[in-house]
């Protein structure tokens, strides 16, 4: 170019984009961030009618057994499930990972909703469609159970947290033989370990496959081609995001927040077992799920449970361990801590006992190995407000327990196996397997 030669820009006339306003929404949906009413977009065939009478619906689709079945859901990117902290806390933000259950059936229901045709405006407790999925807390016609992690198609199940691990060795806490004085009560009986696993480390963030679990349940230590830790089946990312004023679409000053973002490696699932759904269920879908509205597959399966039998005693068994699959929530009731629902603190010259009844046995519960409660929170989309973050007992806790009286302890295992206490049984929560407490 010339010495002194200008180019003179030509000046177009810049219109700025108007936006259409936003319209509100009231969904049933929960999240673990409070965001707005979460859509799924349709890819099935089955086209939207809404339902004016329930008794109309068409005839099943699916082929499946009383309104039962295994959804499935598959990360198409990252998934971000937000702690009960808030947005604007210190620091970053974790996830919570598997999800809770009302994240998940938020979504669930919500897909059902759609594929319905309704109208989430008019959406209300009083409304045909309430009476299948419910509205706000209260789940109509569904009930779920889990969420579990699925790999390469196999079900896992949270590692108890009684094993440790030491290099390539796995133990077993056991209970002390001489008890301690401590806030607990007298005569306390807490969880050691063995002489050879001193050093081990908890297995945090670890599942188990169906062999691992059953290991466990007959008394003994899983292999470890059973074991799957959190690096074998996901990573995490870490995300910086900036507030926004949504009525100017303009970011607002000083105002950071970092996530915490979870990847599913290939293979990975998330597996919700539903009973209760409609008749005209599509089998596939791409869902909203979770904070931030990231999408993930949807799909309906034909699944049969695959928690393992109840085992069987044998002369080196002393009681029964019961074991969480899912967290426990109930509530304490009165000055004393409660191990379990319904259960009660007993002082002896001996021993301080906790005794309760489950499904008709009744217990004495000797010692227990619980983690740190986890909380549930969120937020409720058909109120616009927080959920109350109630504390939980985290899966993976045991309860070493012996038969008070008269029962065989067969049948007290049998009785207790793959069955749920406390409260919101509904959502999944109390899930309990039994396995031997070995001498």
């Amino acid at each position: 170019m010339a010495k002194g030669n200008k180019i003179k820009g030509n000046k177009q006339n810049f219109k700025r984009p108007k936006y259409k306003k936003k319209q509100k929404t009231t969904d049933v949906t929960s999240s673990h961030t409070p965001e707005k009413a979460v859509q799924s977009t349709q890819v099935a065939s089955t086209p939207k009618a809404t339902i004016k009478n329930m008794a109309e619906a068409p005839e099943p689709t699916l082929g499946i057994k009383e309104g039962k079945a295994t959804i499935v859901l598959n990360a198409t990117d990252t998934l971000f499930f937000r702690e009960s902290r808030p947005m604007e806390s210190m620091g970053e933000l974790q996830s919570v990972f598997p999800p809770s259950v009302q994240t998940l059936a938020g979504a669930v229901r919500t897909f059902i909703g759609d594929q319905q045709g309704i109208n989430w405006h008019e959406f209300n407790a009083e409304h045909e469609l309430a009476k299948i999925i419910g509205y706000g807390d209260n789940l109509g016609a569904l009930t779920f159970n889990g969420a579990w992690l699925s790999y390469n198609g196999e079900r896992l199940y949270p590692a108890p947290q009684l094993l440790m691990q030491k290099e390539e060795t796995i133990s077993r806490l056991t209970i002390s033989k001489k008890s301690l004085w401590c806030d607990l009560g007298k005569n306390v009986y807490l969880p050691k370990l063995a002489d050879d696993a001193q050093g081990s480390k908890p297995l945090e963030n670890t599942w188990l496959n169906q062999q691992g679990l059953n290991a466990v349940l007959q008394g003994t230590t899983p292999q470890q081609d059973s074991i799957f830790k959190a690096e074998d089946l996901f990573t995490t990312e870490s995300r910086v995001g900036i507030g926004r004023d949504n009525a100017t679409r303009a970011v607002v000053k000083s105002l950071l927040y970092q996530t915490e973002h979870i990847r599913p490696k290939e293979g990975l699932g998330i597996e919700l077992d539903v009973a209760g759904l409609p008749n005209d269920m599509a089998t596939s879908a791409i869902v909203r799920l979770g904070g931030e509205g990231r999408s993930a597959s949807l799909s309906l399966q034909q699944k049969e449970n695959k928690l393992p039998k109840s085992p069987t005693a044998n002369g080196n068994t002393q009681g029964i361990i019961l074991y969480l699959l899912t967290a426990l929530k109930f509530k304490q009731s009165g000055k004393d801590w409660q191990p379990l629902p319904d259960f009660e603190k007993q002082e002896t010259a001996e021993q301080t006992l906790w005794i309760g009844t489950i499904n008709g046995i009744e217990l004495e519960l000797h010692s227990a190995i619980t983690g740190k409660a986890t909380r549930d929170g969120g937020w409720d989309l058909a109120k616009h407000q927080p959920r109350t973050a109630n504390p939980l007992i985290p899966s993976g806790s045991a309860f070493f327990c012996k038969i008070k009286a008269g029962d065989d302890i067969n049948t007290a295992l049998q009785t207790l196996h793959n069955n749920q206490i406390g409260e919101q049984t509904e959502y999944g929560l109390g899930h309990i397997a039994a396995g031997l407490w070995q001498k």
